[in-house]
């Protein structure tokens, strides 16, 4: 080869690192896992924990329905298992829409998921009263937790699993009671993960929430309470682990009965029974602002008779997700559903059958240490 050949080459292309910062942060996580074996210097970018938080913050917003899941405990088998499907198969429409199966995890104890946040589950063992982290996309688990106080003498009334971003940390909230629906005697308690014991929070409310599972927005944990006849939303801030009262919106002077909360696009929203005519649900724009609750859509009670399906209470409905399309995901006690917000349509997913519970996750690459 001539000296002149060698002179006149075009040296390899190269990117400058933030480049490959940038277009990295904006592939899923299962790509992400694949590229660190490229190379070692795309190894240790993708494992370092400022491109970890920056990735999830490119995933809060630019949300992309491809790395959206619903997972779900399943208790019925022994061993217990925990089981997801992917939400972008539900857009399909009718018979273009394949059938949902389950993908199935086969757990070593009996665990229930409790909490979703940021790509991590919170699993709770029922027989030995501890929790622990676990971020299935990367095989993630942190080490188990203490035992939660009194968890063998009395039982869960209603949880929370959320970030407390100031300090860094993830938190989980308990509140145990005696057995029954109004529970005369409570203790709540706060569990920081990483740490060697449970916190006794003082004073908590003791009324009774109509969501057993907290609701995370903004730094806080939310749940629907009826306190002195009246519906509220109980606020807990994680980062100063208090708590405070949120109004539900004014409605017609319509007294609000059978409230169920929600999160849609890292907003709380809400549903309630309005004049026994149809499904009122309202969102609030900016967390704590009780002017910023706004109309999100109305269905008429007719509508829940589509396709043969019995009449589910707002009780027992609550919005999952909001697609870029403008078809919101629903879930009533045994069935899942979509309602358009543009041409009012309501359409039932046959295919998946009840699940006890379920908890909206996407794939990240955290995993926090402690």
């Amino acid at each position: 080869m001539s000296d002149n050949y060698q002179s006149h080459r075009q040296p390899p292309p190269f990117l400058p690192e933030e480049i490959i910062f940038q277009i990295l942060l904006r592939l899923p996580v299962r790509w992400l896992l694949e590229l660190k074996r490229v190379c070692k210097s795309w190894k240790t970018l993708i494992s370092n924990p400022i491109f970890t938080k920056s990735h999830l913050q490119n995933l809060k917003m630019n949300p992309s329905i491809s790395h959206q899941h619903i997972f779900t405990s399943l208790l019925i088998y022994e061993p217990s298992k925990i089981a997801y499907f992917p939400l972008k198969p539900l857009l399909k429409n009718g018979s273009d829409r394949p059938t949902t199966k389950l993908v199935e995890f086969c757990m070593e104890n009996r665990f229930v998921i409790i909490g979703s946040c940021n790509g991590l589950l919170c699993l709770f063992d029922m027989d030995r009263g501890y929790v622990k982290l676990w971020n299935p996309s990367i095989g993630f688990e942190s080490k188990k937790s203490p035992t939660l106080d009194s968890y063998h003498k009395w039982s869960i009334t209603y949880n929370g699993f959320g970030y407390d971003h100031i300090n860094d940390k993830y938190k989980l909230l308990v509140v145990v009671g005696r057995s029954g629906f109004n529970y005369s005697e409570k203790v709540t308690q706060i569990y920081t993960f990483g740490g060697t014991s449970w916190t006794t929070i003082q004073n908590f409310p003791s009324a009774s929430a109509m969501n057993f599972v907290g609701k995370f927005v903004s730094g806080t944990l939310n749940w629907v309470i009826i306190k002195s006849n009246q519906t509220v939303i109980l606020s807990f801030d994680l980062e100063k682990e208090t708590y405070k009262e949120v109004l539900l919106p004014e409605h017609d002077g319509v007294e609000i009965r059978n409230t169920r909360i929600g999160v849609l696009s890292d907003c709380i929203c809400v549903c309630f029974d309005s004049k026994q005519t149809y499904l009122d649900f309202w969102v609030m724009k900016k967390y704590g602002v009780v002017e910023s609750w706004t109309r999100l859509m109305m269905i008429p009670y007719e509508n829940s008779w589509l396709r043969g399906q019995s009449f589910v209470p707002p009780s027992f409905i609550e919005l999952l997700f909001i697609f870029e399309n403008s078809i919101v995901l629903l879930r009533t006690f045994s069935k899942f559903m979509l309602y358009n917000l543009n041409n009012g349509s309501l359409d039932y997913i046959p295919d998946i059958q009840f699940l006890n519970d379920h908890h909206i996750y996407y794939e990240t690459l955290v995993s926090p240490q402690f």
